[in-house]
């Protein structure tokens, strides 16, 4: 029996081992342990199964923010990384992965997940000065970051206002804005008129290739990183550039067949990329 004072859920440790106790114990041993482990084991898989930032930065950033001609913060400069490690791991982390400045939304590979993004942001910082943390084990600081993605989501809709088509040609864009990367292929970027470069682009359509470029995909920032474009003179730019390299797209002005078409790969792009 329990004594006056003694509390009931103290009896296993205090009263003297009995028969049925041996049992529990052995029952306990025999399943709720391996259980355990198992579940222990399950999330460690999980994890792993995770790219780390260093693969990250290899297979997706390095395009830009490794050597070459793009404007991006480079891998190890102190002074570019200084003002970006000031403003904190879960704004950094959040920005780039929704898209900022001539970034586009996760580094332009929709595959990532948000831990792996995060791990390669972490790498680059961690280059630079900063003791950052991996995001993967910090569930705080993924929630921090996850609430300033849906901030900076709504900031930037609130913001949006796409402008009237101005009735530039496409070939006027290309000179003025594309050819910064696609006249030399600068980060990976398909080269005007090199049809090896555009025929897996061709094959995917021109509603496809149009409207990923629009939100913005790879290393290309959204709109071409200029926010002044129409959609229609956008839609010209890559025409031009697709026709040099073989193709026969349209020009898709008075168009609304092909402009609906684009509009709606931009929405369901949009909402693989969790931008609406």
């Amino acid at each position: 029996m329990i004594g006056r004072d003694q509390p009931a859920h103290t009896l296993w440790i205090t009263d003297r081992e009995t028969p049925m106790k041996r049992r529990f114990s052995r029952a306990l041993q025999a399943n709720l342990l391996p259980a355990l482990l198992a579940a222990f084991s399950l999330s460690a898989t999980a994890s792993d199964a995770l790219k780390d930032g260093s693969t990250v930065y290899r297979e997706v950033c390095a395009s830009c923010h490794g050597p070459g001609p793009v404007e991006a913060p480079k891998y190890g400069d102190r002074t570019a990384w200084q003002p970006l490690i000031a403003e904190g791991q879960h704004v950094i982390t959040a920005h780039g992965w929704v898209g900022v400045r001539e970034m586009p939304p996760r580094g332009g590979d929709p595959e990532l997940e948000l831990e792996e993004f995060g791990r390669a942001v972490v790498h680059m910082a961690r280059a630079a000065g900063a003791d950052w943390p991996d995001p993967a084990a910090q569930p705080a600081l993924l929630a921090d970051i996850r609430h300033e993605v849906s901030a900076r989501v709504a900031s930037l809709r609130s913001k949006s206002v796409e402008p009237a088509d101005r009735g530039m040609t496409g070939a006027a864009v290309y000179k003025e804005i594309c050819s910064h990367c696609h006249e030399t292929g600068v980060a990976g970027a398909p080269r005007r008129g090199n049809a090896d470069d555009w025929k897996e682009l061709i094959a995917e359509g021109q509603h496809i290739v149009t409207a990923h470029g629009w939100v913005g995909v790879r290393a290309m920032p959204p709109r071409g990183g200029h926010a002044e474009l129409a959609l229609e003179e956008f839609a010209r730019a890559v025409a031009h550039m697709a026709n040099a390299s073989g193709a026969s797209w349209k020009d898709p002005t008075g168009d609304a067949m092909l402009l609906g078409r684009i509009r709606s790969e931009e929405a369901d792009r949009r909402r693989k990329l969790a931008l609406d």
